[in-house]
C-alpha cells in the first residue's frame, strides 16, 4: 500500500514517463533494490494501481445494482450515470491521469477487457431484475449488454471530457439513457401485445 500510495502521487504528479523506480523508492524510504522485490516494473506497479481503482468503481456500479425498492429502469440510469461520474472525476483537466491510463491500455489490453467484463456482469444483472419485473424485453443479455457498454463509451472515453463539462455532458447522457428505456419500454409492451392475443 505504501509503494502504491507513493507511486500514484508520482504518476498523477509528474505524470507516468516522468516517474522511475527510484523515485518511488525513495518516497517510500527503501532501496530501489528492495522496491523490486514487491514489483518486477514500474509498469507493474501501475497496473495494480489501477486494478485497485477499478475495483473500488465496481464496488459503486455493485451497490447502484444491488440498491433495495429501486425500479431496474431508475437502476439502470443511475448506473450509466455513476459510471460517467466515476470517470469524469479520474480525468477531466487531469492529463497525467490520461496518459497513465493510455500507457497500460497500449501495454496491458488485457485490463481494460477485465475491466469491460467485471462492469458488464453488474450490469447484466440490472437487466435480468428489469426482464424479471417485465420492464424490459431482451432476446439475449450479453449482448444487449455489450451494446449498451458501447453507447455509454462516449462518456467514458477521456477525450471527451475536454470537450464539455459535467452538466452538458449528463445532460446529453441522460438522453441516451431515455433513449435506451424507450426502446426497452416498447419492446415490453410489445411482447406483452403479443401474449395477450395468444390463444389460451
Amino acid at each position: 500500500k505504501q509503494i502504491l500510495d507513493a507511486a500514484s502521487r508520482r504518476f498523477l504528479h509528474y505524470g507516468y514517463g516522468k516517474t522511475t523506480m527510484s523515485e518511488i523508492a525513495q518516497d517510500c524510504n527503501m532501496s530501489t533494490g528492495n522496491l523490486y522485490r514487491y514489483f518486477p516494473s514500474k509498469l507493474d506497479i501501475a497496473e495494480m494501481f489501477v486494478r485497485v481503482l477499478r475495483m473500488e468503481q465496481v464496488r459503486k456500479l455493485r451497490e447502484v445494482a444491488d440498491a433495495p425498492d429501486i425500479a431496474p429502469a431508475k437502476k439502470l440510469r443511475s448506473f450509466f450515470l455513476t459510471k460517467f461520474t466515476l470517470a469524469y472525476e479520474r480525468f477531466h483537466d487531469k492529463p497525467k491521469s490520461y496518459e497513465l491510463s493510455s500507457e497500460l491500455m497500449s501495454s496491458r489490453p488485457k485490463i481494460a477487457i477485465e475491466w469491460e467484463n467485471a462492469e458488464g456482469r453488474v450490469l447484466g444483472e440490472i437487466l435480468r431484475l428489469g426482464m424479471e419485473d417485465g420492464t424490459f424485453a431482451i432476446d439475449k443479455n450479453a449482448e444487449t449488454v455489450k451494446i449498451l457498454q458501447d453507447a455509454a463509451y462516449r462518456f467514458t472515453s477521456p477525450s471527451v471530457f475536454h470537450e464539455g463539462e459535467y452538466a452538458v455532458l449528463a445532460q446529453e447522457l441522460n438522453g441516451v439513457v431515455d433513449l435506451i428505456l424507450d426502446g426497452f419500454a416498447w419492446r415490453a409492451a410489445k411482447q406483452s401485445s403479443h401474449k395477450a392475443h395468444e390463444p389460451a
